[in-house]
């Protein structure tokens, strides 16, 4: 009888064991970085750090429970948002094919999706501000681009190197869009500009073959690059004063 007892109990002791396992366990440590945890071999699809001013995460990069595919970046992380996706976070993760950035993310940082060459659609969430340096520089099978109206930064490179892109959305308070950041976008043939650009840099869409480009404003800022229109291939139609098609 109290062999019977010490199995069932033993029994007991291993289902709550791996029910705890299922679930991410705040309380545990992960002291190596290697994204599973150090007492109950939870592996985490994510990793979080605070952000320097303590109100809220970057996610730092995928952890060992990380499957790619479909992907949804969660909105909090232990009660706080989720404000940042990290510095190369998803960077040549080639399994990813679509991903949801939630409206509590303000800054998409440098190289966050770069080449993710399974990558055909982006939400991004509302909120998004910036979107860094070859954000998604790479991502050869993106097709589709809507820029909210938060975002205001659309730096270098940014979308460079997306060969499948046909078709991009800007929202109607960007301010800056650097260099290079829409270069080798092959396959897009019209974009249109809001009146809200102050600040256009070289080359934004070198190497593409272009047909029209729709501009709110009636003539180049004082802080456009006199080359913001150079490299494009074929005889491009600079529609001025003229936001939509």
């Amino acid at each position: 009888m109290k062999k019977l007892l010490a199995i069932l109990i033993s029994v007991i002791m291993c289902v709550a064991l791996l029910a705890s396992c299922n679930k991410e366990c705040d309380n545990h440590a992960d002291e190596d970085g290697d994204g599973i945890c150090d007492l109950c071999n939870f592996k985490y699809e994510f990793l979080f750090k605070l952000t320097a001013d303590g109100a809220g995460y970057e996610l730092d990069r995928v952890g060992a429970g990380y499957e790619g595919a479909g992907v949804v970046i969660p909105e909090k992380h232990k009660g706080l948002p989720v404000v940042e996706i990290g510095y190369g976070a998803f960077k040549s993760e080639k399994k990813l094919t679509s991903v949801v950035i939630p409206d509590s993310v303000t800054l998409i940082s440098d190289d966050a999706f770069e080449n993710q060459t399974s990558l055909t659609s982006v939400n991004v969430g509302k909120n998004v501000v910036t979107v860094g340096v070859s954000a998604f520089e790479g991502c050869t099978s993106l097709k589709t681009v809507v820029i909210s109206d938060a975002t205001q930064y659309i730096y270098a490179s940014a979308f460079e190197g997306c060969t499948a892109l046909e078709a991009v959305t800007l929202g109607k308070n960007v301010k800056e869009i650097t260099g290079s950041a829409f270069e080798n976008c092959t396959s897009l043939k019209t974009i249109s500009i809001p009146a809200s650009v102050e600040k256009m840099g070289a080359w934004v869409f070198y190497g593409n073959t272009m047909t029209d480009i729709y501009l709110g404003v009636s003539a180049p800022g004082e802080t456009w690059s006199e080359k913001w229109s150079e490299g494009i291939n074929g005889d491009v139609n600079i529609h001025w004063a003229s936001p939509n098609p």
